[in-house]
């Protein structure tokens, strides 16, 4: 599908931080397990972020917890190199008039310092972390509220099957990169494919 037919009467473009613009190794597996460790917890924390609440007896244990996965975060955040090939592609879709929306599972802090690593923090015009919901879909749509977007003029980009399933939902066109998820309208190895044919 070329760039333009893509793009026709949508005004912006919401998507996932880890593991769709950038991979920021994160051991997923590892950090479950420091955190079931130091909280004393047998649940499984599958998808970490929504678990955490789950697993834990009290509000101050989903504080001790998250503090944990923040500093992993972090210092994955500080990992991350520039990458002009996606402040090209986001540009693009600014000059388009294009709004920029982030959704991510993370924290403010290390999402915000992981755009800042990439040279694409000053491109976005909404970010939505954790500490507004845990929930996929709730992200997306307090983007789409704060952008002033309906969920038909938007593509929303997610590398998960759950980001897929909120996407679809919502009625947003939906975009799956990295690894091909069931019930995606497009997929791609790498956001800015979808600029391949400019």
């Amino acid at each position: 599908m070329r760039i333009s037919e893509l793009l026709q009467d949508k005004k912006a473009l919401i998507t996932d931080l880890d593991g769709t613009l950038v991979d920021l190794k994160i051991d997923w597996d590892s950090l479950r397990e420091r955190v079931r460790k130091a909280m004393g917890w047998g649940h499984p924390l599958k998808p970490l972020g929504v678990s955490i609440p789950q697993a834990a007896r009290n509000e101050e244990e989903v504080r001790k917890a998250f503090l944990i996965v923040e500093e992993a975060e972090l210092e994955a955040a500080e990992r991350a190199k520039p990458d002009a090939r996606l402040r090209e592609f986001l540009n693009k879709m600014k000059d388009r008039g294009i709004k920029l929306g982030l959704v991510t599972m993370q924290a403010s802090r290390p999402a915000r310092r992981a755009l800042e690593k990439l040279g694409v923090l000053d491109l976005f015009d909404v970010i939505v972390t954790r500490d507004q919901s845990l929930n996929r879909k709730e992200q997306i749509l307090l983007a789409l509220k704060k952008l002033g977007v309906d969920p038909k003029n938007c593509i929303f980009v997610g590398d998960m099957s759950w980001d897929v399933n909120a996407g679809k939902e919502l009625g947003c066109l939906t975009v799956c990169v990295r690894e091909e998820v069931q019930g995606a309208d497009i997929y791609v190895r790498k956001l800015e494919d979808l600029a391949i044919d400019e």
